[in-house]
């Protein structure tokens, strides 16, 4: 016959026991305060179960009223580690009233009541609510996670509450012949719960903590595998990205090529025509009847010469100026770069551009070709903008401050208007008063990047409509 006592006994070491066993299997696996919570409750429970077997043996304070007072403590703590793993919070505050609750009312029953059914009754009813409670989170951890050892640990409470639930019937119908000890059925049953409770409690909570480190792993497993595609992915922009920067720069290189052939194939002869039409006007100055002929042949050259500047500035903009090679300097003379430029001016209003040369200085250190191009541009910009018999000024100075040289393009012209002030040198701008309509807006732009090129600067100094408009260039020079 099972003796009731040592069965109590037992019971309690077996709880003590599983949680240490769990405790060193998922103490460094496993979220730590549930672990803990869980292996705590357990060891609580074996502890005052264990207590109630020692009954006679121990104090009565102790096998009576602290034993049971940790039995009902240790399903809060259980039921906290369960509401964690189901991701809620742990509830030690409500489950800490309803404890202190039960256990103010049975200490009360303890020390007011001479029977024993009361305080029986009471520790199955309260011993079945807990268990109900670990088999409903157990329940729910298995629905909403799909746990199936939480199922295990729902069933396994579950019969451990459907035997407290018996006992306490069985001692509510035999109020007054309870004995504690009884080795009844009821307690067959009870003890035999109480062991299926303990071992598959056990064994379920440690399959939580394992399928739960799965599911950890598989989100992890599933966030690596975002995170290649992810890398992949960006590797496979990068892959296209490279191909269009490849084609980018053949077909940049292709622009390039073409510009090239352009100015070759393009500029060269308009120059042949431009000096053909230049032969054959001089000729024509020797026919006594030419005149006609010759204006004909002016106006052709003075539009061949505008193409080819045209082109000249389209060139130097597209390829030259951005084309991010260093800009070759030397000693330029200042008069032959003069006498180029003029060269550059159609001859039906090369007579309107006036030298003056006070500058001492002979030679520079530039870039005769972008000089050259900047001061043609300013020059035939003063030209187109000014009044047809009104003169074009160069005049070359030397700078202090900077110490270099100074280029001044004078003419009478309308100036610029307030609008474009503050934008002269960005490409695309134009003025209104032009004489000739057409161009692109590139020609000041030019004059400014040549110049900043130098080391040195493009500004307007000057702007009376109708007296004085002033363009200066200073070109600084390094002290031999």
């Amino acid at each position: 016959m099972l003796h009731p006592q040592t069965a109590f006994f037992l019971a309690g070491l077996l709880y003590i026991a599983l949680p240490l066993t769990v405790w060193s299997i998922l103490r460094r696996r496993h979220d730590g305060r549930a672990v803990t919570l869980w292996c705590l409750g357990g060891g609580v429970f074996g502890v005052g179960t264990a207590l109630v077997g020692m009954r006679g043996t121990a104090p009565g304070w102790l096998s009576f009223g602290v034993a049971n007072l940790m039995i009902f403590g240790s399903y809060a703590l259980r039921s906290a580690s369960l509401r964690r793993a189901l991701g809620q919070r742990e509830g030690l505050r409500v489950s800490g009233a309803v404890w202190l609750s039960v256990s103010v009312l049975y200490l009360l029953l303890l020390t007011m009541s001479p029977l024993d059914a009361p305080r029986v009754v009471l520790s199955s009813a309260a011993n079945m609510v807990g268990a109900l409670s670990l088999s409903w989170l157990a329940w729910k951890l298995f629905r909403i996670k799909g746990y199936r050892s939480a199922a295990m640990v729902s069933v396994a409470y579950g019969l451990f509450a459907s035997a407290m639930l018996l006992r306490g019937v069985v001692n509510a119908v035999t109020w007054q012949k309870v004995v504690i000890f009884s080795s009844g059925p009821e307690f067959v049953f009870a003890f035999i719960a109480a062991l299926i409770a303990a071992l598959y409690g056990n064994l379920g909570y440690i399959g939580i903590a394992l399928e739960s480190a799965r599911e950890v792993e598989l989100a992890r497993a599933m966030e690596l595998s975002r995170e290649q595609e992810k890398r992949e992915q960006i590797e496979l922009r990068s892959r296209e990205l490279s191909a269009l920067l490849e084609e980018r720069t053949k077909l940049l290189a292709h622009r390039e090529e073409m510009l090239g052939v352009m100015a070759h194939e393009v500029r060269q002869p308009l120059n042949n025509a431009s000096a053909a039409l230049q032969s054959a006007a001089a000729v024509l100055a020797r026919v006594p009847d030419g005149q006609d002929a010759r204006m004909r042949l002016g106006r052709a050259n003075a539009v061949l010469m505008q193409v080819s500047a045209s082109i000249d500035n389209v060139l130097a903009d597209a390829v030259l100026l951005d084309g991010g090679e260093a800009m070759v300097r030397q000693e330029t003379d200042i008069d032959t770069l003069l006498a180029l430029v003029l060269a550059d001016i159609s001859p039906e209003v090369r007579h309107r551009v006036h030298i003056e040369r006070p500058a001492a200085a002979r030679t520079a250190d530039m870039n005769a070709s972008l000089m050259r191009l900047a001061l043609r541009n300013l020059i035939v910009n003063a030209l187109v903008y000014s009044p047809a018999d009104a003169d074009v000024v160069v005049r070359v100075s030397d700078s202090d401050n900077p110490l270099g040289l100074s280029i001044d393009v004078c003419d009478r012209g309308p100036g610029f208007e307030p609008t474009v002030l503050d934008k002269l040198f960005t490409r695309g701008t134009r003025g209104t008063r032009a004489a000739q309509p057409g161009g692109h807006g590139l020609g000041l732009h030019i004059v400014q990047r040549v110049m900043h090129m130098h080391g040195g600067s493009a500004q307007l100094v000057q702007n009376l409509p109708g007296e004085a408009v002033v363009m200066r260039l200073v070109l600084p020079q390094t002290e031999a």
